[in-house]
């Protein structure tokens, strides 16, 4: 299931590094990951000498952030620093918010995830987004899941252009589009994961409405965050009222003070991240509605040192 893991990360992202330092914690025999073993693959990795990277520096921003989370994520966080900082212990305790982290945090390392596997764990991730999204709607809201390949699961089927025709009927308005407008066989969602409006008891125009696109890449949140949004589909579907647009990601989009990463990169799209999909979850007791993370128990019976 998982490959590259001597691999480290591109970049000095504390975030992304934590990441990495959990993940090799979790598949250790010991089940820790201490800042010898960063030295090690220092120097087994020739790349790293090139990029000027300095294994001290490097944990102590790893062990800076791991302590932020503790303290943040508290009892969803499944490990602890050792009192001399140089170790990161995994202590899972099998609950339900302990196998949520695990599972978002091994959808937040896709480029560790074989190709062959990164499908179902990006379904289960788009059907986390799918019970936070829903909770967060005011009640009597109407919430489907647009995701392409959904099968069953899918409300909306057929070409993208029936997809769009079937939606804009569903948000009460007339599509400004042509079949013409779309590549012949495109079966995808159109940067749409889920959308949710209040039919307000009655059949007029007009209603509250909300778009959501879902994503596991470490970079492609930047252009992914928008790809939902009101300015990209207003033209084809010319509603009352902009949308609110909602971007789902299973990284912890955080710098190590607590603000959000990479700032300038947001747009107007209401990002959820790693912290809120867990603290939503908790305070609208979701937990046993999430999705079953079968991955997790495979990846705790891995061993790699």
């Amino acid at each position: 299931m998982l490959e590259n893991l001597e691999t480290p990360p591109r970049g000095n992202d504390s975030f992304i590094w934590t990441d990495f330092a959990e993940l090799r914690a979790i598949l250790h025999p010991d089940k820790c990951f201490s800042r010898g073993d960063l030295s090690s693959i220092e120097k087994r990795c020739r790349d790293l000498d090139k990029s000027g990277f300095n294994a001290e520096e490097r944990w102590r921003e790893i062990v800076n952030f791991a302590g932020n989370r503790l303290a943040e994520f508290n009892q969803f966080y499944p490990f602890s620093i050792s009192q001399d900082q140089d170790t990161i212990i995994f202590e899972f305790n099998d609950g339900l918010p302990h196998i949520a982290y695990v599972g978002l945090l091994i959808a937040s390392c896709m480029r560790n995830i074989a190709r062959n596997r990164q499908a179902e764990i990006a379904r289960a991730f788009e059907e986390t987004c799918f019970e936070i999204f829903s909770s967060l709607m005011p009640p009597g809201s109407e919430v489907r899941a647009t995701w392409a390949n959904g099968g069953n699961a899918s409300t909306y089927t057929g070409t993208l252009f029936e997809k769009m025709a079937a939606i804009a009927k569903d948000l009460r308005c007339t599509p400004n589009f042509k079949e013409r407008d779309f590549k012949q066989r495109d079966s995808g969602d159109g940067g749409i994961d889920l959308i949710a409006w209040h039919p307000m008891a009655d059949d007029r125009e007009g209603m509250p409405i909300a778009f959501a696109q879902c994503g596991c890449s470490r970079d492609d949140w930047r252009f992914k965050q928008l790809e939902a949004s009101y300015s990209k589909h207003y033209r084809k579907l010319p509603v009352m009222h902009p949308w609110s647009t909602f971007y789902f990601l299973p990284l912890d989009l955080r710098f190590p003070d607590g603000d959000w990463a990479f700032k300038d990169d947001i747009g107007q799209a209401i990002i959820v991240d790693r912290l809120r999909l867990l603290r939503l979850a908790e305070q609208n007791n979701l937990f046993q509605s999430l999705p079953a993370m079968n991955y997790v128990e495979e990846a705790l019976q891995i061993q790699y040192a």
